[in-house]
């Protein structure tokens, strides 16, 4: 088990040191192309073939308990001994739980420890300073937990790792990963090169709102509609039915919504996982662990996750 006190602990240089190594960490694999075996990188994309095993979990929301949970579940240290185990995080690390510092600081130590094995998604919540909403608090944790700095750690360290973070992934002809949704493309020319176009998001503010606000939603005379949330769109079967032809993946698995550990859109092609239960008692935690066997087994047709969701 990760000790919460080992993390508890730490003081604001313990945890200045750990975040800003884990940015240094996520933009040398940005340059670097090839990380590992089965993993390579352009940038904000990440792509990997079909890994030994993959765990994938949803928002965290500050729910250091839930995180602890899926860890001990998954056997971390001997699950993460092997760089074909991968171990993806969706995004929504931070706000609404009462340990999102410890959160953040347990995943940096992780990533830190496996850095080829071990993958944070960004979510919306890691990109208040982009896209500003009226729930973030994250900062204020900062201060009740380190006083006054706490404040310039967020905007001096903290920022630059939440920018730092992947924003898109792909699983060979298996799985699209994103925190949010598939972004509307009205120019289909896009997918000539969408590898390229999801390489520097944060310069393609339209296409990172997208992938971290959107919504999908059972819409039947509409495409997309504008989402009730202010940023973003709900975006109908269509749009994912465009991304799944033109990337040869078979389903799309998200976070974003708070659900009862899972639930599924678009017939099936869309998954929501959410792995946060301390901050939503109405809901549930879960996480999603297949083999690359299952994963080979569903090539050829529409994959049925529910059976690989276990919710804790």
């Amino acid at each position: 088990m990760i000790d919460l006190l080992s993390i508890s602990d730490f003081n604001l240089d313990d945890a200045r040191k750990l975040v800003n190594d884990t940015t240094a960490l996520h933009i040398d694999q940005k340059l670097q192309g090839f990380i590992s075996s089965i993993g390579m990188t352009s940038g904000d994309y990440l792509h990997f073939q079909i890994p030994e095993n993959i765990v994938v979990v949803g928002d965290i929301h500050g729910d250091y308990v839930s995180l602890q949970k899926i860890l001990n579940e998954i056997g971390w240290k001997t699950y993460l001994e092997s760089e074909e185990n991968i171990l993806i995080f969706l995004g929504d690390y931070v706000d609404r739980g009462k340990y999102s510092v410890e959160v953040l600081l347990c995943l940096c130590k992780l990533k830190r420890l496996y850095p080829n094995n071990v993958f944070l998604l960004r979510g919306n919540h890691e990109a208040y300073h982009h896209f500003p909403f009226s729930s973030f608090s994250f900062p204020e944790d900062l201060r009740v937990r380190f006083g006054k700095k706490g404040e310039q750690f967020y905007l001096e360290n903290i920022m630059p790792f939440f920018d730092s973070m992947f924003g898109f992934c792909e699983i060979d002809s298996f799985a699209i990963l994103v925190h949010g949704g598939l972004p509307v493309v009205e120019d289909l020319k896009f997918f000539e090169n969408y590898k390229f176009h999801l390489s520097n998001m944060t310069s393609q503010k339209n296409l990172l709102e997208q992938i971290l606000w959107n919504d999908p939603r059972e819409l039947v005379e509409d495409n997309w509609l504008y989402s009730n949330r202010g940023l973003g769109k709900y975006f109908g079967m269509k749009i994912t039915d465009l991304w799944l032809t033109h990337t040869g993946c078979k389903c799309v698995i998200r976070g974003h919504e708070p659900c009862k550990g899972f639930k599924t859109n678009h017939l099936g092609k869309i998954t929501t996982l959410f792995s946060s239960k301390q901050p939503y008692p109405k809901f549930e935690s879960a996480f999603l662990k297949m083999s690359g066997d299952d994963i080979s087994k569903k090539q050829d047709y529409l994959p049925k996750l529910d059976d690989f969701i276990k919710i804790i």
